[in-house]
């Protein structure tokens, strides 16, 4: 069964878009703001959740910055209830 995207696809996209001057290698280093709401959303479902590094898919592994990980919503409450 082949995977709906792959690895490599995902790389060839992205590389595209900024030989395209959509973004730039430099711009994929840190986290969207839509990825850290999407996890924030994701742990008000699964508490335990371990969220996984941030990295840049078209960095090699040498060439990768520090790791970023999403920083926590300071108005982040796990007891409250999900507004919608």
């Amino acid at each position: 069964m082949k995977l709906l995207q792959d690895l490599t696809a995902t790389r060839l996209l992205l590389r595209r878009g900024v030989e395209a001057g959509h973004w730039t290698i430099e711009d994929l280093d840190t986290p969207s703001e839509a990825w850290a709401e999407n996890a924030k959303r994701f742990r008000l479902h699964h508490p335990n959740y371990q969220q996984h590094e941030y990295r840049n898919p078209l960095r090699d592994d040498d060439q990768q910055p520090e790791p970023q990980t999403a920083q926590p919503d300071p108005g982040y409450n796990p007891d409250a209830e999900f507004p919608f």
